[in-house]
């Protein structure tokens, strides 16, 4: 079943495309790195860490989305959900989908990362070693290694939960996107109109992803407060997904 997964996406000739899109656009941010760094009044390691890196993570997370979301209208066409059901192997399908596309999407974000380094030791040398010498201090490359993937993981959950919830891939592509893009909005609108809630909803569901966010930089550390929050969440998507599941098919 994982490699029928895998597959799926291995085969896909888009991804590709979009990966040279990607590697397009972070070279292009490296050639007005110093614009970019200027203009934002921020060293150039920081315009890195803070901007070019976090632009190529988004856009992979978007084409994992994609990915994960057109895998199951794949699975629907051909009826093989259908199949899926009758066999009790729904369950089997959702853990190796979520697991070919973890492990696809963070090889694909680091081959895109190394390309990136690579532009920028060939246009800036100096700040390629800074920000080599970040990865290198204490655990800082162990910290944010680990927080891709767990957030990688994280988002395929909720496009699962999107998925499980709806049966209309474009309307889960649609709300998958308005969450990771809103959530933190949401969170604080509802936070300033309904006062019982302020302050109650930080590390929540809606803002975890984008607290987790802007906090993955070369500061980020090893140790249990930095990832827990993300994955106390992530366990609460699998519970929720659980119980979507459950009242569907009591329903049905």
């Amino acid at each position: 079943m994982f490699l029928i997964e895998f597959g799926k996406i291995f085969r896909r000739n888009f991804n590709y495309l979009f990966g040279l899109i990607v590697l397009l656009i972070s070279t292009g941010c490296i050639y007005n790195l110093k614009s970019i760094s200027t203009y934002y009044e921020i060293p150039e390691i920081n315009t890195m860490f803070n901007i070019v890196l976090k632009i190529v993570l988004v856009l992979v997370i978007f084409i994992m989305g994609i990915n994960y979301i057109y895998s199951y209208r794949e699975d629907y066409i051909t009826k093989v959900s259908t199949l899926l059901i009758m066999t009790n192997k729904k369950v089997s399908r959702d853990i190796s989908s979520i697991l070919a596309s973890l492990i696809y999407f963070f090889v694909y974000y680091l081959v895109l990362v190394c390309g990136t380094c690579a532009v920028l030791y060939s246009k800036n040398k100096g700040t390629f070693l800074d920000i080599r010498d970040a990865f290198l201090t204490g655990h800082t490359i162990y910290s944010y290694v680990l927080m891709i993937i767990l957030m990688l993981l994280f988002a395929n959950l909720v496009f699962l939960l999107m998925i499980s919830l709806f049966n209309n891939t474009n309307i889960a592509i649609a709300l998958s996107l308005l969450f990771f893009v809103g959530g933190d909005v949401v969170s604080k609108l509802l936070e300033s109109r309904i006062s019982f809630l302020s302050g109650k909803l930080d590390n929540s569901i809606l803002n975890i992803f984008a607290k987790v966010f802007s906090n993955l930089n070369q500061n980020i550390d090893l140790n249990v407060t930095t990832f827990l929050p993300l994955v106390l969440n992530m366990a609460g998507l699998v519970l929720v997904i659980f119980v979507v599941r459950l009242i569907k098919r009591v329903v049905s």
